[in-house]
This record gives C-alpha cells, structure tokens and sequence, in this order.
C-alpha cells in the first residue's frame, strides 16, 4: 500500500474516534442537563438524518472537488459541530451538524482511494476502511 493511504487511514481512525467521543459527551449532556430520554435515543437518527437526506448529493459534491478537499470541508463541519456543543448550543442540533459532515466526508473517503491506489488493492483498501 501506498504512503497516502495510511495517512486516510489514519484520518478515517480519528474521525470515528471524534464522532464517537461527541456521542458520549453529548449524551453526558443530555443526561446532567435533564432532558427527557428520547434525545438520548434521538442522537443517532438526528446523526443518520443527513446520511438519509443528502444521499443523492454528497456523491456529486465529493466528484466537484478534490477528495482531500472535500474532507478537509467535511471535517470543518464537524468542528462547527463541536463547537456548537462547547459553546452551549443543544446536543441534538450540534451532532446533527456533526452527521452533516461526517455524510459529505463517507464518499470522499472511498473516492480517494481510487486516486490513491491501484485497482487491484481497492478491495484490501475499503476492508481497512471499513475496518
């Protein structure tokens, strides 16, 4: 494997890691501040929601731009998110900010592997995505 695709990987890795710490730090949120149950079980819809919605475009925004573009915007959206959190905007609001980004980031990350690599080493390489 080429040198690029462990930084992707390694860009992949932290993603998901942020993604998920703002998970926990969003239903600590919701859990201190008292809300009611159901945001708690809202977190993951309001994150899937952009996934559902902007289906028929993210592809054709991560084929406009170069894909290393298209994730260094993806991930801003998700600090914009973050911050949202930190600055005391409601947790529902801010990880569905965070789903806005993380759904723009998903076909970047495979269309750049096709820039990256060979086509006999892109199934190995959406295996270590995925992975």
């Amino acid at each position: 494997m080429k040198r690029g695709f462990y930084t992707i990987m390694s860009a992949q890795f932290f993603s998901s890691l942020a993604d998920n710490a703002l998970f926990v730090a969003a239903v600590e949120l919701l859990r201190t501040g008292g809300a009611p149950e159901w945001q708690s079980a809202a977190l993951v819809p309001m994150f899937a929601l952009y996934y559902v919605v902007l289906a028929p475009f993210v592809g054709a925004f991560a084929d406009a731009l170069p894909k290393g573009r298209v994730m260094f915007i993806s991930n801003a959206i998700k600090v914009i998110g973050c911050l949202l959190m930190l600055f005391g905007h409601h947790p529902l609001l801010a990880y569905a900010v965070v789903g806005l980004g993380a759904a723009a980031y998903s076909p970047a990350k495979y269309g750049i592997l096709t820039e990256l690599l060979p086509a006999s080493q892109l199934v190995k390489a959406n295996g270590w995505i995925e992975g």
